[in-house]
This record gives C-alpha cells, sequence and structure tokens, in this order.
C-alpha cells in the first residue's frame, strides 16, 4: 500500500508594517503559523511528509529526472524538440538551463523542509523515541538532497544549511568544501542507519528504513572511492536477509508489485489522490502512437547490447527466445513476440528513429497512455541488484577476489536466465570492464537518480565511451538499423547514421563533469562571485 496522504507545510517570511489602525494588527485565527503548528506529534509527522513529498518533486525524482537526467551518459538519446535535454546529452550546459536551475531549487526545498522538522523538534516535549525515530528519517532525507546535490553541482562544492535562514546573513552563505559537504551527508546518514528501523508496517511503506540508510551510506562511500567502508555497507545489507532478488526483474519497474523484496528504498507515486502524487515519466518517454512523447530513445548502442545479452540454454524459459528476459523487460524490439500497447511489436509502428523502445516504468500493458499524462509506478532508487553489483565491484577494488564477485554478478544474470559467468575467463581489471560496460548498463537502464552518469563519471571513463560511440556507424533500412559493414560504408545508397558526435566533440571533465552554479543563484547570493 502506497502513502497517499501528503501535506505541505510552507514557511511564509514577511515584514511586519505598523499602523494606528489597530484592526492591521490582528491575526488571522485560521492561518498557520510556526507559533501555532509545531506543537503536537501530529504536525512533525505532517511536516515530514512535506519533506518526503518533495522527492516526487519534478528534478528530484518525478519525470524530468527520469528522462532529462539520464541523457548526459550513453544509453539513451533525447529527442530533436527538447532543447534542454539536448544541452545535457550535447555536454553544452549553461547556467540557465531549465533541469540545472529548477534541479537546484527543488533539491534545497527539501533540505529546508527537512531542516524545519529538525530546527522544531529541538523544543517539543515528546516522547524520546518519537523525536529519535522523526529526527532519523529527515536526517536521512536531508543527507539524500545533499548527496544528489554534491553529486550534481560545482565538483561538491555547495551552500550548506543545518538551520532555517532567519536574516539575510544566515539566508545568503557562501560555498561549503567538498569535505565539508560530505561530512554532513555522511553524519547525517549514520544518524539515520543508526536509528531507523529495519521495516514498515504495510501504512508506511515508502518512509525510510535502516536498509536506505544504509545502501546509501554505502553509495556514498563508494563514489568517494572509500572502497573498504562502502563494502562493509553493503554487506550489511546482503547479511541482513532482509531482501531478495525478485523471480522477474521486470516486478522492479511496474505498478503490481511496488515495494516488493528487492527494494530498498523507492518513492511513492499514485494517480489515486485528488490532486495525484503522479509522475510525467510513463507519458514522457512512451512512443507517440501510445500518447506520449518519445523524449527519449534508448541509444543505439544500447539496443545492440541488449542484443547480445547471452541467454543460458539449460532455463527452459529461454526456449524459443531471441533476447534475454532483462531485454525484453527494459526495451521492445520490433517482432520480438511481445505484446506492447496492446499490439503485437510486429504489428507496432516503428521508424528507424524508433529501432526500439523504453518499457521500463511505463505503462505498456495499457490500451494507451492516460489522457492527464501521469502515472502512479513508483520510482525505486536502489534495489538489491544495484547493491550486489556495488558490492562486486567493491570487493575487487579491496580484495581482487574475482570469485566472489562473479558470485554476486552470477546471481543477477542468473535471475533473467543470462548465461553465467566463468571465473576463469576473468582477471580483475577484466571484470570490472565487465561490470562498467555490461552488467550494470543492462541491468539498471534509466533507473535510480542518474545512476549510469555518474557511474561513467566516477571512474572516469565519459571521454573514453564517447569516443568509441562516437565512431560506431549504422546502416538504416525502412525499420531497423544494424551496425554498418565494410561493404555498406562503400553503397552510395546506404543510409549511414551516427550517434554521439557532439557529446564527444563537446565533452570536457573540467567543465562538465559537474553542473554549474545556478546564474540566478549567482546573481541574488551576494556570497558567491559570479566569477
Amino acid at each position: 500500500m502506497k502513502i497517499y496522504k501528503f501535506f505541505i507545510i510552507i514557511l511564509f517570511v514577511g515584514f511586519s508594517f505598523h499602523s494606528c489602525d489597530e484592526f492591521l494588527d490582528e491575526q488571522n485565527p485560521n492561518s498557520i503559523t510556526d507559533n501555532s503548528f509545531w506543537k503536537s506529534e501530529d504536525d512533525f509527522t505532517k511536516g515530514l511528509m512535506a519533506t518526503y513529498q518533495d522527492l516526487q518533486a519534478n528534478y528530484v525524482m518525478g519525470g524530468g529526472t527520469a528522462t532529462d537526467g539520464h541523457v548526459l551518459s550513453d544509453i539513451v538519446t533525447p529527442n530533436p524538440w527538447g532543447s534542454s535535454q539536448l544541452e545535457l546529452h550535447n555536454h553544452y550546459v549553461s547556467d540557465v538551463n531549465s533541469y540545472v536551475t529548477d534541479k537546484w531549487y527543488q533539491l534545497y526545498t527539501g533540505i529546508f523542509r527537512a531542516n524545519q522538522v529538525l530546527e522544531n523538534l529541538q523544543e517539543a516535549d515528546f516522547p524520546e523515541s518519537f523525536k529519535t525515530n522523526i529526527e532519523a528519517e529527515a536526517r536521512f532525507l536531508r543527507g539524500v538532497f545533499y548527496f544528489w546535490l554534491a553529486t550534481n553541482y560545482n565538483n561538491g562544492s555547495i551552500i550548506l544549511h543545518k538551520s532555517i535562514p532567519i536574516n539575510t546573513e544566515e539566508f545568503y552563505k557562501p560555498l561549503s568544501s567538498r569535505e565539508e559537504v560530505y561530512e554532513l551527508i555522511i553524519e547525517d546518514l549514520l544518524f539515520a542507519q543508526k536509528n531507523l528501523p529495519e521495516k514498515r508496517p504495510t501504512s508506511e511503506l515508502g518512509r525510510a528504513t535502516w536498509g536506505a540508510a544504509t545502501a546509501k551510506l554505502g553509495k556514498v562511500y563508494l563514489y568517494e572511492e572509500r572502497f573498504d567502508e562502502a563494502r562493509n555497507e553493503f554487506k550489511k545489507i546482503i547479511d541482513s536477509d532482509l531482501y531478495s532478488l525478485t523471480p522477474e526483474i521486470s516486478w522492479n519497474f511496474d505498478l503490481e508489485h511496488e515495494h516488493n523484496s528487492e527494494s530498498i528504498f523507492e518513492i511513492n507515486f499514485t494517480i489515486a489522490t485528488n490532486p495525484p502524487q503522479s509522475t510525467s515519466r510513463a507519458a514522457s518517454i512512451a512512443p507517440q502512437e501510445a500518447g506520449g512523447g518519445r523524449s527519449i530513445e534508448p541509444a543505439y548502442n544500447f539496443i545492440e547490447l541488449c542484443k547480445k545479452d547471452p541467454l543460458d540454454p539449460s532455463d527452459p524459459r529461454n526456449k524459443g527466445q531471441v533476447y534475454s528476459i532483462r531485454a525484453l523487460a527494459t526495451i521492445c524490439f520490433k517482432g520480438d513476440g511481445q505484446i506492447f500497447y496492446q499490439r503485437p511489436t510486429l504489428d507496432f509502428p516503428f521508424i528507424v528513429e524508433q529501432e526500439a523502445h523504453i518499457k521500463k516504468f511505463q505503462n505498456w500493458t495499457w490500451p494507451e497512455e492516460r489522457s492527464d499524462g501521469r502515472s502512479g509506478i513508483n520510482e525505486r532508487v536502489i534495489r538489491l541488484a544495484d547493491v550486489y553489483l556495488m558490492y562486486a565491484e567493491t570487493v575487487l577494488k579491496t580484495s581482487g577476489n574475482v570469485e566472489e564477485a562473479i558470485k554476486y554478478i552470477n546471481m543477477v544474470r542468473e535471475r533473467s536466465g543470462v548465461l553465467k559467468l566463468n571465473k576463469e575467463e576473468y582477471d580483475v581489471d577484466k571484470l570490472l570492464t565487465h561490470i562498467m560496460r555490461v552488467e550494470r548498463p543492462l541491468e539498471l537502464f534509466v533507473e535510480g537518480h542518474m545512476i549510469r552518469w555518474n557511474d561513467l563519471r566516477r571512474w572516469g571513463i565519459v571521454k573514453e565511451v564517447l569516443g568509441e560511440l562516437s565512431q560506431i556507424k549504422y546502416r538504416a533500412f525502412p525499420d531497423w538499423l544494424r551496425e554498418a559493414t565494410p561493404e555498406d560504408l562503400e553503397d552510395p545508397d546506404a543510409e549511414i547514421r551516427v550517434q554521439f558526435t557532439k557529446a564527444y566533440q563537446n565533452y570536457d571533465p573540467q567543465e562538465d563533469n559537474f553542473f554549474p552554479i545556478p546564474h540566478q543563484e549567482l546573481l541574488t547570493n551576494e556570497q558567491l562571485s559570479i566569477n
């Protein structure tokens, strides 16, 4: 069951005007103020729910991040009518790009709300157990918001707010160092890990747990290349026996299997409330023939990667299949034998630019997109398969134990009927390359908070990957593509296509690994220099 009710707590900051007319000093008895609100346990629960609600914001984990956030990487391409997306994809990002500016302010809104809860909780006269639980959730959320800011902006050097700004000096603060920012993130997540429950009752599904804090802490350590600490946190998740891989990978992207055994942290969305707590992801990505905007498409190289995902011939589920179970759960191919929006894919309209359609987090089991263009499918932020693959990576980085790493990679592959890796064929470097180039993109395509882009950047292989992809040529046919052969390149009538050319030419790690501080922030914050 989802949490359907959210409450927004808005702090109004106003100026005091004095007048001899006494009625101007009258307080509206129906208005909510700081003095009248933070009085009961229910008030703090509502304030916390308002903080959770910011996770649904368009450029936090809503439809904007679910589409635009992935075009920086090598797995999707945007369509030409999305100017903001094209800027991101081609690595020509300005400080007025709508994704850059809106994401910044939406994440800081979440931090502001978390700080409201934390600051007012200090003076509240409630049982310590209640206060500790609320503090743990608020600090988890604040840590997550700051982590997403630090991994997106200015190489992690951003503005730190640990309390509610009261005056101009507190509101307009200088940038904190990257080290200070990550110190606060880790402090918040450690407190959350220590004090959050392992499980939630059905009525509280979607609220943070010990597992969510532990997995997120492990990811912070991983991004910071603190591999021993990251490995320890991921192993805690694995050894807890709180989570298990779902029988089918598709259960992690649909409406029917939300909060399943594999889900460690996910964002609740629904179309059942009024107004709906929904996301635009499905309608934005759906093909035009299904009423969607087709804002992003799987890149040609990713389609080829899906085609090459090797089937295990001993798995009965693969009998008569051409593509792997996880490939078919991720994208659809023309004539792949599947049903897509109530039509066999053989009959579904495909053009050359649409050699495959995205299926993850889509309403493709429906006859058509909802007329209001919204979806209630939850966003899975962290799931066990992701933890298995990150754990395998940290094992290789710390002990170099190929057998241990392959054990967890094969658990992910076996779930989807993919041929298991043979440890005799891999050394540490080869297996790390496999994780980077094959396993993580195939398993985690367009998932989480910009997972693929963050992976490429932390590995330092963005330029290398884009360079390789910009050299691959594809020959276009009436309704499909293939990698061009030497004969195709010599055929004067062949239509040859390439991708990622501009992305490769424009990408500069010094300029493009992180977003700039938004221009409006530079103009209004006197503590920041435009230079």
